[in-house]
């Protein structure tokens, strides 16, 4: 039985960029949507044999390998990866790979830098050596498969200790374009990509960060889900398909997000597999309101540049950040109960698609009535909370509460709504 999720540790250009737009087309597929693109016309091959003869390059993602695929190792998380990719990122420096030549590696295409920089290797082993860590070690039928296809000893000796046998000095980095391609098939394979290589010109590929693919299953496509930078920031483009479910709980200041919550959370604590998310902000632990944990705007910032936040976001004056621990969570089947933001509900998306939004509301009067009652602000600061309440309005999609009077009928319907996912606990 394989072990997946299976996760690889890829060079791929930045989403968007004039070489990612080549990747993608030449493949025929897009490795953050895992959407089909239509393949150029290659003059002598047709639709049928290119898609063949892309196959396995395809399914990958156009790439350089830095750390081959593999399982994580018993009680290592996602998110564990995701810290240590952010934390071997900071410390490096980007670099340029110079021109690209289409090569030949035994019996397939690919690109190579035409005069190799120094501190790729260094890189490539560095990495190898950084998340070996997180890896599981491969199962036996696999080791057998590498074996069989003719390994020398020092190649032998490397997938023993590394789980991959074309690491430190047998490494050579390439971005794929093709399968094993016979010899008059590859020279009508250059002829259609020399003029897609001349459109790109002098266009700069610097290594600049390293990216988190994902493959859910055997045979399935790996999807680029995080890349970090040199340097320290990143990016999130995908998540798994997430076992649990998120709940994402908005509101405008007074209408009683907070005490909604903590009413769902007293009468759902013996549900085991409904859990809700402490936020992360840059108030007082003692200024009132949600039990949330402090931190300083250094501290937060820390935090950002560690990738310790799942999602975060500023807002009147503050910094509210989500933890990066949702993600174990939602992988383990738990379901998440998280106080987002109203105005970050499309990112938010982006990460989650399958999120469910709940939208608590109130009146202006209301609003008013317990911002003065909760007595943290001036009159100024407390109209500005109502004006920017009334800037919003519910998506379509969300499920609204109205939240005007009585805390137990609105407390009720959240009940319900939450209880779709504690139901059957």
């Amino acid at each position: 039985m394989h072990n997946y999720p299976r996760y690889a540790i890829y060079f791929a250009p930045v989403p968007g960029s004039p070489w990612w737009s080549f990747g993608r087309y030449w493949l025929g597929r897009d490795p953050v949507s895992d959407r089909g693109i239509e393949q150029p016309r290659i003059s002598g091959i047709s639709a049928e044999r290119l898609i063949e003869l892309t196959a396995d390059p395809r399914r990958y993602g156009f790439h350089a390998t830095l750390k081959a695929p593999f399982a994580l190792a018993p009680g290592v998380a996602a998110a564990d990866l995701y810290r240590a990719a952010a934390t071997f990122s900071r410390a490096q420096n980007a670099f340029p790979l110079g021109r690209l030549g289409l090569q030949s590696m035994g019996s397939f295409l690919a690109l190579r830098p035409v005069c190799m920089p120094p501190q790729l290797n260094a890189l490539a082993r560095d990495c190898v050596e950084h998340f070996d860590a997180l890896r599981a070690a491969p199962e036996s039928g696999d080791l057998a498969r590498r074996r069989a296809a003719g390994l020398t000893p020092r190649q032998g000796s490397l997938l023993a200790r590394w789980g991959y046998p074309y690491v430190m000095e047998e490494y050579r980095f390439h971005l794929t374009l093709t399968c094993d391609v016979p010899g008059a098939e590859a020279q009508m394979l250059r002829a259609g990509l020399l003029p897609l290589l001349e459109q790109l010109g002098d266009e700069p590929l610097p290594l600049d960060a390293i990216g988190v693919f994902v493959q859910e299953a055997p045979a399935a496509p790996f999807i680029l889900m995080r890349r970090f930078e040199f340097g320290g920031a990143s990016t999130i483009y995908s998540q798994h398909r997430q076992k649990g479910h998120m709940f994402y709980v908005v509101g405008p200041s007074g209408a009683g997000k907070d005490s909604l919550l903590r009413y769902a959370r007293e009468r759902l604590a013996a549900k085991p597999r409904l859990v809700f998310a402490h936020r992360y902000i840059t108030r007082a632990a003692d200024a009132g309101g949600e039990n949330h944990v402090a931190l300083s705007e250094s501290e937060f910032a820390a935090r950002i540049e560690g990738a310790t936040f799942a999602m975060h976001w500023r807002s009147n004056g503050l910094s509210y950040g989500i933890g990066v621990e949702i993600e174990s969570w939602l992988e383990r089947g738990l379901d998440v109960v998280i106080s987002g933001s109203r105005e970050h509900i499309a990112q938010a998306r982006l990460c989650y698609p399958d999120m469910t939004v709940i939208w608590i509301e109130a009146t202006p009067q209301t609003l008013r009535e317990r911002l003065a009652a909760r007595g943290r602000e001036n009159f100024a600061a407390m109209e500005s909370r109502v004006l920017r309440a009334m800037r919003f309005a519910p998506h379509a999609d969300a499920i609204v509460i109205r939240n005007d009077s009585n805390l137990e009928q609105a407390g009720e319907r959240l009940l319900q709504v939450l209880s779709g996912a504690a139901a059957n606990q």
